[in-house]
């Protein structure tokens, strides 16, 4: 019976109309969506069963043969079984497929190898119309004005929204992702009251807003990575509106959570998704994965998202259109080493290239082994600091080499990484190189050294997790 409550919302409860919808989501008991979920996730279970080769196998090496699958009530009880993004790289994406797909996008920035994800145009169009329901009870009518700055290439973000609000019914204008400055002489005479952006991108906006001026702004929504508390209390200074946080992955089509007026964490789409918070420890910081609900081009099955969140509770009940879908907090970090920041995605691969190139170039003699990368935000603006170790006994031409190596890498750095040096030219973020001597990253003796992590986020205070 629950596998056509969906439907039958949508056709006789919901309908297609976004004010309706959005006026008649917070009468959804929650009691009806947790049915509805395990009723999709068991169809989603029977639905790679029957199609994917890669989930038939997967399945078949756990020992849940079909007739074990049809006992599963909850994405818990397939115990250690879930799905990873080095499962997406490693594996031919044909493999997840269990209809031809029509739509097909790639995340960048984060591996040698980007992972690529397929939907159907009617899963794309799907999502985007859930996303109205967010960027309405945001305030988003159909008289305002939007522009947005997104990269559209390859990235699914400028789609989902163009489906959205096509859906909502407002002016729309793509800008792309163009210089900060040219961007702000072509968009000020339109007078747009609504700016959805990328978060970086957004700072390097307000630092020019901030001098010449800004125009009245009903909200800004910004995504791709997280905002710290005091650079959206600078930004929303500057433009005197508020600035709202979505947050997603090309995996879940950039639609995972969105915030409500509260801005108190991400309610998220739980009509679509089933999301879980896996080890989490004493504070119930874990790592998100999600189950895909409605989609058959390329469903996912425990997604282990690498986030980590925690689960909100109703201490503090933000009253909004959405809550009756749960809510998580803030991205407090990564489960690996890969790091959203104004720079992009980036990752050890990136900078272990880069470091090569040096090595070509024959300065990379007077480097050591040992080398790190940090995130730091003293300021607005993310700095990417670049952590090397000399090698010993080059004290008395330091000076010279550190110059020399610097101005090396910063020419490689443009040549080998064109889409990071945009983003650095754009005012996105600052790159720093900085020499250490040798044995400073690891501690001072080899009986106290501690593994060395190659990608760190000094951003914030990281959440300590319990070990799987």
């Amino acid at each position: 019976m629950f596998d056509q409550v969906p439907t039958l919302l949508e056709r006789l409860f919901l309908g297609r109309s976004i004010s309706r919808r959005a006026a008649l989501a917070r009468q959804l008991p929650r009691w009806l969506i947790e049915r509805i979920q395990l009723a999709e996730f068991q169809r989603t279970l029977e639905r790679v069963q029957a199609r994917s080769p890669y989930y038939r196998r997967r399945f078949a090496e756990a020992g849940l043969a079909r007739n074990a699958t049809r006992g599963v009530r909850h994405p818990s009880q397939l115990g250690d079984f879930f799905t990873t993004s080095a499962d997406l790289r490693t594996h031919d994406t044909r493999e997840f497929l269990c209809v031809p797909p029509q739509a097909g996008f790639e995340t960048t920035g984060t591996t040698a190898q980007n992972k690529r994800i397929y939907f159907s145009n009617e899963e794309v169009h799907d999502i985007g119309f859930e996303g109205a329901v967010g960027l309405w009870n945001l305030g988003l009518r159909p008289g305002d004005r939007v522009v947005d700055a997104f990269d559209y290439a390859f990235w699914n973000a400028g789609i989902t929204l163009m489906h959205s609000l096509n859906a909502v019914g407002c002016f729309h204008m793509i800008a792309s992702k163009l210089e900060p400055g040219e961007f702000y002489r072509r968009v000020k005479e339109y007078q747009f009251n609504v700016m959805v952006v990328d978060t970086a991108w957004l700072v390097s906006l307000t630092e020019i807003a901030q001098q010449q001026g800004t125009w009245p702004v009903k909200f800004i929504l910004s995504g791709s990575e997280n905002m710290t508390e005091s650079t959206r209390a600078w930004v929303e200074s500057v433009w005197k509106a508020k600035v709202y946080l979505a947050y997603g992955q090309t995996e879940s089509l950039g639609a995972s959570g969105i915030e409500c007026p509260a801005q108190k964490g991400y309610h998220l789409n739980e009509l679509n998704f089933l999301f879980e918070i896996i080890n989490p420890n004493a504070d119930g910081f874990g790592e998100l994965v999600f189950s895909t609900l409605t989609r058959k081009t390329m469903p996912l099955v425990r997604y282990r998202s690498n986030d980590i969140t925690r689960f909100l509770d109703d201490a503090e009940p933000c009253g909004c259109l959405l809550s009756c879908m749960r809510r998580v907090d803030k991205i407090q970090g990564r489960g690996d080493e890969i790091i959203s920041c104004g720079m992009g995605m980036i990752s050890p691969w990136i900078f272990e290239r880069w470091l090569n190139a040096a090595a070509e170039s024959g300065l990379g003699a007077r480097l050591a082994d040992d080398w790190q990368v940090a995130v730091r935000q003293p300021g607005t603006r993310d700095i990417v600091e670049l952590r090397l170790e000399l090698r010993e006994g080059i004290a008395g031409e330091r000076g010279a080499l550190e110059a020399e190596l610097r101005q090396c890498l910063m020419a490689q750095f443009e040549q080998i990484f064109p889409y990071y040096f945009k983003n650095l030219t754009m005012g996105m973020f600052d790159l720093r190189v900085e020499f250490l001597p040798r044995g400073t990253l690891r501690g001072p003796s080899a009986t106290t050294r501690r593994k060395l992590r190659r990608v760190v986020d000094e951003r914030m205070p990281q959440a300590v997790l319990t070990t799987p």
